[in-house]
């Protein structure tokens, strides 16, 4: 039995940072990874009701409006900075990008 490929929504403020971990991502574990802007809430929606097993996230000011918890319940949230800085995890939700 193959296991099933894990999808990755990659909400960005920077789009430098979010297609390179996408890139990243694509290259290293093979996974499919959507990128969108985190100033287009719609797109956020969008991809987020796909069902993502992972979403990796930059706290921008339009994300504040969302609950990413209720739009992706059962995804794995990683904030970005917690990862690029090595800082305390937000919450007990949060994982490292090693994770994925």
């Amino acid at each position: 039995m193959s296991e099933a490929k894990r999808s990755v929504v990659i909400l960005y403020e920077h789009a430098l940072l979010g297609e390179g971990i996408a890139s990243y991502l694509r290259a290293n574990s093979g996974v499919e990874a959507m990128v969108t802007s985190a100033h287009d809430l719609d797109a956020v929606t969008s991809a987020l009701a796909f069902g993502p097993t992972v979403v990796i996230f930059e706290r921008s000011d339009p994300l504040r409006q969302v609950d990413l918890t209720a739009l992706a319940p059962h995804a794995v949230l990683i904030h970005v900075r917690t990862v690029v800085t090595r800082g305390p995890s937000a919450t007990a939700a949060t994982h490292r990008l090693e994770t994925i």
